[in-house]
């Protein structure tokens, strides 16, 4: 599966809502999404749902919605530790953003799976944490396919 990936390194946010915000901001400046309040409503509605704080630093706030144009991965950083409510009570600085057209099926779904089961291997989570644009997005995109 080919996705669309974005990386930025400097997301500047002190909050979860602050960096749910750039990332929607991201998004829209990229025409990924038509709405980018609607993205950072989204994106509220399913933390409430559960945590997307998957822990070892990582979180992956996501969203399906008639607002979203193109399945895309959105990844960034941040150079302070965010409070994110995550699975493993610790802090968050890096975010993998999936971003899914309302009817794109089960594609998040499969895209979530793919991500989180590569969350538990510590390679990848270093990568994540600490490697270069191109290894990020290898990183990823081997994730994913």
């Amino acid at each position: 599966m080919f996705l669309e990936t974005y990386v930025t390194a400097s997301l500047t946010g002190s909050t979860q809502d602050e960096i749910l915000k750039e990332l929607a901001q991201l998004a829209k400046s990229l025409d990924i999404v038509s709405d980018e309040a609607q993205l950072v409503a989204d994106y509220h509605e399913r933390e409430q749902e559960s945590t997307t704080g998957f822990g070892n630093g990582v979180a992956i706030p996501h969203a399906k919605s008639n607002n979203v144009k193109t399945a895309t991965i959105l990844f960034g950083r941040s150079s302070q530790a965010i409070e994110w409510d995550s699975l493993d009570g610790k802090p968050v600085h890096t975010f993998i953003s999936l971003l899914v057209p309302a009817d794109a099926g089960d594609v998040h779904l499969k895209l979530l799976a793919s991500l989180s089961r590569k969350l538990v291997h510590k390679d990848f989570v270093e990568i994540l944490n600490t490697g270069d644009q191109q290894a990020v997005l290898d990183a990823i995109n081997q994730a994913i396919s």
